[in-house]
């Protein structure tokens, strides 16, 4: 009762086509009754109907009709047992058949009506549990139609089948899920569910290669609905329809979906035919996979976004192969790091139900679909499911798997997402701001615009930016949430890219465990961001601040942890006194650089026991930077000093800075006033007394930084100045600090001049970028 005779598929690594088919009777679960008590291939969630119609002839009269060959019927044991033959007839081409022809016709259409059925029910059964662990609402059910668009009968004067250009009509090949719409690439001559529909062809041309011809070991009809592959890849769809919902119909009226396919779903579907029959050949059935051939949607692909056709008729599927073979290697790499492909599966539903809320406020509809279906988008909401399902355990797995085929993660440049936030869109927002402060949008450079104008001018990479202060906690937050991760970051990435070492002054600890303490001004940062530093080249960080304690010595020792995991070095700061006046010491094309990092207040020092920041008392200033100057090629020292939001370093600062400079430093930075401080050259060394704020999540961030780019090179110190413009209360800017070009960066650089005094008559201005170019003397030289 309730089995039924199908094609199972038997997963096997070992052969070519990653597994074999054989017969098998299976238990169908249970079916829903008709109104006379039989069982029909209908349940909850999947009902199969066949749509295929046979003729009726009189050979006599020389005429025939077409009669429905109706929905598959137990026998009087309550199976579905039928004859899947060679997958049937072209009973399109002959209306005048033999009867034993359309016998073996409606006997392979009634076989694909109960083997779709029972993969289907396999199929939505996984996927619901799926769900149900997720928290998510249920698929709804699915009408699937074998059969459909056959060829053989007329409705309304057309064929119900495939118009070709010489304007004949021939039986569907393949299958494709369907939306009710205003056209179709194949006709629809009958209403179609406002939830969706799968349409099976019966085929038309024989299959030479493939499990189905191995099996019986001659030619196939090419008959989806006998096809697992092409089954799993069409529920494929409905699971993205109701979820990720690329083509937003749910904001569509029901009639007037759109069917169309981005190259993402398609990908995607491949994914889910691979994970049903547990290998990436998803062709298995209907095609040849050998060492000398293999079908070029196989998830094997080598294919990468250098592959990828971005013109308007380019085929999704074709494309799709990209994304697809992605998610299949990340399964794959899951598994092989005692993950399991469950996991997998869940994280990939977890993406799309992700996908299927974000961008629901931008209300451009064309411009949410664009957006959903980019595949950044896509890597960004995986990524986004790992950190809500698994801590983000797997985080540089799907990078590094996703970076194989190109696919990167690239956060929006907030010139382009027209964020619809509760920042001043008027002028009320920068009224705190000097109107020369605040530059034209001309003059701000959206991320593309500068990695080109940094590959004309072909300079080389830099030795060292150094970059400002840096919280990422705050009213970034909810920017982080919706963009990801590496938002802060997207505006200035191709800069920061081009350095062997990048330096920032890190505030607000990274803690989980550890208690913000009750002060104004302290901050707690997830631990998870620590990454985004690594993955925007900023490999170097000074606790040396006053947050370090916002959350307590605990706070510390998580921070370390974080940094350390994500590959960060930290300096200005230790476990104990004497690690806090550790330097980092990495290389840059040869040089060997040696960083130093210091603040002031003893509240925050560390101590024998105790972990905590580096003084930059004379005595350990003059101890630190003569050791570290025997065993590197430069000393760069970077200290936390002055007072917030004042212009003019405080005559502290220059004495430090000026005693570093005297015992062997090449390069002194500066910060702690969120404001940029004028620069000093001094025994042509270069001093920076604040650089200002770099990405900073508060609401009052002035408008103005600096990044300083350096070249240490034999005999010269060459610096470049990158003024960002980092009003975040400026939508344009929206917590994502730009490089300033033109009339702005003019404008900044010449301020800085101007206030330098003497210093500042040495800075140059080629092409918004300040220049200094310093020869380098001897130490001994220098401390004289």
């Amino acid at each position: 009762m309730n089995r039924g005779l199908v094609y199972e598929w038997t997963p096997n690594a070992n052969l070519p086509l990653g597994g074999s088919i054989a017969k098998s009777m299976v238990d169908l679960g249970a079916l829903k009754l008709n109104g006379l008590g039989r069982p029909q291939l209908r349940n909850d969630l999947i009902e199969v109907r066949n749509g295929g119609r046979r003729y009726r002839c009189d050979p006599q009269a020389g005429t025939y009709e077409d009669v429905a060959i109706g929905n598959a019927e137990p026998d009087c044991n309550g199976d579905f047992v039928f004859e899947a033959g060679k997958g049937g007839g072209r009973l399109d081409k002959y209306p005048f058949a033999p009867e034993d022809f359309q016998w073996r016709y409606v006997q392979a259409a009634h076989f694909g009506e109960v083997n779709t059925f029972y993969h289907l029910h396999k199929f939505s059964q996984y996927v619901g549990e799926l769900l149900c662990e997720l928290g998510a609402m249920p698929l709804p059910a699915v009408i699937t139609v074998v059969n459909a668009h056959h060829g053989v009968t007329e409705t309304n004067g057309l064929k119900d089948g495939l118009r070709k250009a010489d304007d004949l009509c021939c039986a569907f090949q393949g299958g494709h899920y369907r939306l009710p719409c205003k056209r179709n690439s194949v006709a629809e001559h009958h209403p179609i569910a406002v939830e969706g529909e799968i349409h099976l062809g019966p085929g038309r041309t024989l299959l030479d290669g493939g499990a189905l011809v191995e099996h019986i070991g001659s030619a196939y009809r090419a008959n989806a609905s006998h096809n697992a592959g092409i089954i799993y890849h069409e529920y494929g769809h409905h699971i993205t329809r109701h979820t990720a919902d690329f083509r937003t119909n749910r904001l569509r009226p029901p009639a007037r979906q759109d069917n169309r396919k981005a190259a993402i779903d398609e990908g995607t579907c491949d994914y889910w035919a691979a994970t049903m029959l547990d290998t990436p050949h998803i062709w298995a059935f209907h095609k040849r996979h050998d060492t000398q051939c293999w079908h070029p949607r196989s998830l094997v692909s080598q294919k990468t976004m250098d592959d990828f056709n971005a013109s308007a008729k380019a085929d999704p599927h074709v494309n799709g192969t990209i994304w697809g073979s992605a998610l299949w290697d990340m399964r794959a790499e899951i598994a092989r790091n005692g993950g399991s492909a469950r996991s997998a599966d869940l994280l990939v539903l977890k993406m799309l139900t992700l996908l299927g809320s974000c961008h629901d406020d931008v209300p451009d509809v064309k411009r949410t679909r664009r957006l959903r279906s980019d595949y950044r988008t896509g890597l960004s909401q995986l990524l986004k499911a790992d950190a809500l399902l698994h801590d983000g355990k797997y985080s540089a797995l799907i990078r590094d798997v996703f970076a194989k085929r190109k696919i990167h993660l690239q956060v929006p440049d907030a010139l382009n997402v027209s964020p619809r936030c509760e920042l001043a869109q008027s002028r009320g927002g920068l009224s705190r701001i000097a109107a020369e402060e605040i530059p034209e949008t001309g003059d701000i450079l959206p991320s593309a615009a500068l990695d080109s104008q940094l590959a004309r001018r072909g300079d080389g990479d830099f030795s060292l930016i150094a970059a400002g202060d840096i919280m990422l906690g705050d009213r970034t937050t909810p920017l982080i949430n919706r963009w990801g991760e590496d938002y802060p970051f997207a505006g200035v990435l191709p800069l920061l890219r081009r350095s062997s070492i990048v330096l920032g002054n890190l505030e607000g600890p990274f803690a989980a465990e550890a208690q913000r303490q009750d002060r104004n001004f302290s901050y707690k940062v997830d631990p998870r961001l620590a990454s985004s530093l690594k993955r925007a080249n900023i490999n170097v960080v000074t606790l040396a601040n006053n947050h370090l304690l916002d959350c307590g010595r605990q706070g510390v020792l998580e921070t370390f942890d974080a940094l350390a995991e994500a590959g960060v070095h930290a300096i200005g700061a230790g476990t104990d006194e004497k690690s806090a006046h550790a330097p980092a010491i990495l290389d840059a094309e040869g040089v060997r650089i040696g960083i130093l990092g210091y603040y002031w207040n003893r509240r925050t020092a560390a101590t024998h026991r105790q972990p905590g920041s580096a003084i930059d008392s004379p005595a350990w200033l003059k101890s630190d930077i003569e050791a570290l100057r025997q065993i590197v090629d430069r000393v760069v020292v970077t200290c936390h000093w002055g007072v917030p939001y004042e212009r003019v370093p405080t005559s502290d600062a220059c004495m430090k800075a000026r005693l570093a400079i005297d015992l062997g430093a090449d390069l002194v930075i500066g910060h702690h006033p969120h404001v940029i401080q004028p620069f000093e050259v001094y025994k042509s060394r270069a001093i920076f007394y604040s650089v200002g704020n770099f990405t900073f999540g508060s609401g009052n961030s002035k408008a103005e930084g600096l990044l300083v780019a350096v070249r240490f090179v034999s005999l010269k110190t060459m610096i470049e100045l990158y003024p960002i413009y980092i009003k975040n209360r400026d939508p344009r800017v929206n917590y994502q600090p730009k490089l300033m070009t033109g009339a702005a960066s003019e404008r900044c650089l010449a301020r800085l001049a101007d206030v330098s005094g003497t210093s500042g008559s040495l800075l140059s201005v080629e092409n918004g970028v300040g220049r200094l170019e310093l020869a380098r003397p001897k130490h001994d030289e220098a401390a004289r």
